[in-house]
C-alpha cells in the first residue's frame, strides 16, 4: 500500500510539473511595485520560469500593445498566447492551471471576467470577478483545501493584502522627505528610466510622492504616525498565522503567505522595513518565507 501511495504521489507530482514545461511566461512589471512583487513571489515559489520585461513607469511603451494600462501583466503561452491582468487574477488562474488538468488556460481565464466599476472618486476601473477563487472541481478542492475553513481563510487574507496592507506601503516609505528620497533613489536604481528622466523622476517624484502619501493617509484613514498602522497590520497577520504552524498554509506557504510576503518585500533596504523588523513579530515568518522561496528557485 505504501509503495503504491508513494508512486501515486510521485505521479501526481510530475503531472503538476508538466504544464510548467510548456508554459511560456512573460511578466511586465515595475520591480518595486508590490503587486508585481506578489506575482514574482508566487511564480518563484512554484518554480515557474518566466521572462521579465521592466516597464518604464513614465513612458510605459513596453505595454503599448495592451489596452489595460497597469502592471503587472502576464503574457502566458500554453499553446496560444493569452494576456492575464491583475495580480490576484494572474495568481489564481495560474494556480488553477497547475492543479486542474481539465481546462485550458484560456478557459480558466474566462472564469475571471473583468467588470467595469466606478470608484468613489468617480474613476472608471476594472474589477475582476472571483479573483480570489481557484476554479477547481470537488476532488481537486478537497486536495488543496482539506477543510472549508482553510479556503475561506486564504481568500480573506489575500483580499486583506490587496485592500489594506498594500495601502500602508507608500505612506510608510514616503513618510518623510528623507525617506521619500531614499525610496525614489531605490526605485530609479531598480527601475527602467532614461538618465535625464531618472534624475527628474528622483527629485520630482520624491516630492510628489511625499504629498501623495499624505493624501493617501487621509483617504485610508491612517493614524498620524503611519508606522503604527504598519506595525498593527503586520502583527495582525502574525497572529492569524499563529504559533502552531510555520505558514498560514501549514508546512508550506499558501497564496495568502505568498501575497503578504510579496507586498512586504518591496520595502527591503528601506528604513520602514528595518523598523518593521525591529518593532513587530514578523521576522521568524518572513525568514521562513525567504528560505522556502529560495529553495524552490533552485
Amino acid at each position: 500500500g505504501l509503495y503504491l501511495a508513494a508512486r501515486h504521489r510521485l505521479r501526481e507530482h510530475s503531472a503538476a510539473e508538466l504544464p510548467a514545461g510548456n508554459l511560456q511566461l512573460t511578466l511586465y512589471q515595475y520591480k518595486t511595485c508590490p503587486f508585481c512583487s506578489k506575482v514574482r513571489a508566487f511564480l518563484d515559489y512554484h518554480g515557474l520560469p518566466y521572462e521579465i520585461v521592466e516597464v518604464n513607469p513614465i513612458m510605459r511603451k513596453e505595454i503599448k500593445f495592451s489596452s489595460y494600462r497597469k502592471v503587472p501583466i502576464l503574457l502566458a503561452n500554453a499553446g496560444s498566447p493569452l494576456q492575464l491582468n491583475d495580480s490576484s487574477v494572474i495568481i489564481s488562474a495560474i494556480k488553477t492551471y497547475l492543479i486542474s488538468k481539465r481546462n485550458s488556460l484560456e478557459e480558466i481565464v474566462s472564469f475571471y471576467p473583468p467588470m467595469k466599476t466606478v470608484t468613489e472618486q468617480g474613476k472608471e476601473v476594472f474589477e475582476y470577478g472571483n479573483k480570489y477563487w481557484l476554479m477547481l472541481d470537488e476532488k481537486e478542492t478537497k486536495r488543496v483545501y482539506p477543510v472549508k475553513e482553510v479556503r475561506v481563510e486564504e481568500m480573506k487574507w489575500r483580499k486583506w493584502a490587496d485592500d489594506w496592507l498594500v495601502h500602508l506601503i507608500s505612506p510608510n516609505v514616503y513618510r518623510t522627505p528623507r525617506e521619500a528620497l531614499a525610496s525614489f533613489d531605490y526605485i530609479v536604481r531598480e527601475g527602467k528610466f532614461g538618465t535625464v528622466e531618472g534624475f527628474f523622476a528622483k527629485y520630482m517624484g520624491a516630492v510628489a510622492m511625499f504629498f501623495v502619501s499624505k493624501r493617501l493617509k487621509k483617504r485610508h484613514h491612517l493614524q498620524d504616525n503611519v508606522r503604527e498602522d504598519l506595525y498593527e497590520a503586520v502583527n495582525e497577520w502574525v497572529k492569524a498565522v499563529g504559533k502552531h504552524r510555520l505558514f498560514m498554509g501549514g508546512n508550506q506557504p499558501n497564496l495568502a503567505d505568498l501575497a503578504v510576503y510579496g507586498v512586504l518585500r518591496v520595502m527591503e533596504g528601506l528604513e520602514a522595513f528595518d523598523d518593521m523588523m525591529v518593532h513587530t513579530k514578523i521576522q521568524p515568518w518572513y525568514q521562513r518565507m525567504e528560505e522556502v522561496i529560495q529553495k524552490s528557485g533552485v
